[in-house]
């Protein structure tokens, strides 16, 4: 039976961080390798979440723990030495990181052979290859750890990341060991240079870290940690790049914009992150648009492994590209299925425009490198035919003899002119977002200019 339907009950999830969600037996052995679907729609899963309650004054304050508290409050009497500030903590935990993981594939084997061993229960929570996981986890850690200095966006890059882990069945002794593996994975890089300085420092961050992580999953309890959805329709519209409709088995609260972690049933403990294509309506299907990459395990089972009837699991909602309240006509540009949070912001747009005495202009260039490439031109067309406030530019990059703008679809908009009155939204290959930010940078404020966040 498949853990994602029939009235299943999950009791056991797992831990990772960059992200895998456990199979559901407490060994860890498969339950969830077959294609399963609904009989007469989503069925409902009695979730078990777990939620962090401090038991004794110390776990309390570990909760309170914030960076302002990382530094000594006297002088130490035994060393004589000055009182450290938390910058110099910081810095402590910065550079040992640095030289710790110079080597970034020894460090992660390390690191994962420590947790293990320490923890050999752990082992089977995580995906049989490491690699994916290795890279994902040495990022976030990275974006953590050199966020540091500045105290509110590591706060928010933990209690993010906190939040996101509750589909994992995050607890607290998961977190615990997860930080005292990446202590003893540090002082293992440092060797002869590890000094009781550093010590300190690392366990003062690791508290932080942890308490962070823990109070944000509490504070998120009220919300489911993960939701059903069946694939109600499945259409490839061009080679390699499929258009899915989604019903869920609760509402899932989202801004368009945003993307949402998927999983398969074919592939457990493995997420990867879809961008929502439409706005958000009560009672509403969701829509992603999906291309299968070369050896993608998410994207190819969505693409040619998924049919209607279909269950997958979903994450929360994440990202911060949303529609701006300034009212400004919109400038939109998209490439490839980046087009998906484009869509739904436009969306977005038109319908709080429905009271508006003038509607904002929208305008659209979505590219591609041959027409069949255009997978959601019809559709697009569809809603310009009927929001004549909007319009659609077609621009292809390869192909010979096409009638409409031709050429990178960067050097294209800025060819067409930029006005400076525009909210700019940006989505497609990370190479293509960043040459359009650049060019757009040269006409628009940087506030008026959104993307998701660059690799």
């Amino acid at each position: 039976m498949s853990a994602y339907c029939s009235g299943a009950r999950l009791t056991h999830v797992a831990i990772a961080l960059g992200g895998r969600l456990s199979d559901s037996k407490p060994n860890g052995s498969a339950r969830q390798n077959g294609v399963v679907r609904f009989a007469d729609g989503p069925a409902r899963v009695q979730r078990e979440t777990q939620t962090p309650v401090p038991e004794t004054g110390a776990d309390v304050a570990a909760h309170n723990f914030t960076a302002t508290q990382i530094a000594p409050a006297t002088p130490s009497a035994a060393t004589g030495k000055a009182e450290e500030t938390p910058t110099a903590n910081w810095r402590l935990v910065k550079q040992s990181f640095a030289h710790a993981t110079s080597d970034a594939v020894a460090a992660a084997e390390y690191f994962y052979a420590r947790l293990f061993a320490v923890n050999p229960g752990v082992r089977a929570l995580f995906p049989t290859s490491m690699a994916v996981q290795r890279a994902r986890m040495f990022a976030a850690l990275s974006r953590v750890i050199w966020s540091l200095d500045t105290e509110p966006e590591c706060t928010t890059l933990l209690r993010q990341i906190g939040r996101e882990h509750r589909r994992y069945g995050v607890l607290d002794k998961h977190c615990d060991a997860f930080f005292a593996a990446l202590r003893d994975t540090v002082e293992h890089g440092v060797g002869r240079s590890w000094t009781a300085e550093m010590s300190a420092a690392w366990q003062r961050a690791a508290e932080y870290f942890s308490a962070t992580m823990r109070d944000a999953a509490a504070t998120a309890n009220d919300a489911p940690a993960w939701w059903i959805a069946e694939i109600i329709s499945h259409e490839l519209r061009s080679p390699g790049v499929a258009v899915l409709g989604l019903r869920t088995d609760e509402s899932l609260p989202y801004e368009a914009g945003q993307y949402v972690p998927v999983q398969v049933a074919r592939w457990s403990r493995t997420w990867r992150p879809y961008s929502v294509a439409t706005a958000p309506r009560p009672g509403g299907p969701l829509e992603l648009h999906v291309r299968a990459v070369p050896g993608g395990l998410v994207s190819n089972t969505l693409v040619h492994h998924s049919d209607v009837g279909d269950c997958v699991l979903l994450g929360a909602a994440e990202g911060t590209m949303a529609l701006a309240e300034s009212g400004r006509d919109l400038l939109c540009v998209a490439g490839g299925t980046g087009l998906a949070p484009i869509k739904a912001i436009i969306e977005q747009a038109i319908a709080t425009d429905k009271a508006a005495s003038k509607p904002r202009a929208i305008t659209l260039f979505v590219g591609a490198r041959q027409h069949f490439d255009l997978y959601d031109l019809e559709d697009l067309q569809l809603l310009e035919a009927a929001c004549p406030a909007l319009r659609i530019i077609p621009v292809l990059s390869e192909q010979p003899g096409y009638a409409g703008l031709t050429g990178m679809l960067p050097d294209v908009v800025k060819a067409q002119g930029v006005a400076s009155d525009v909210e700019a939204y940006v989505c497609g290959p990370p190479g293509m977002v960043r040459q359009a930010a650049a060019l757009l940078a040269a006409s628009l404020p940087q506030g008026q200019i959104h993307h998701d966040p660059l690799p």
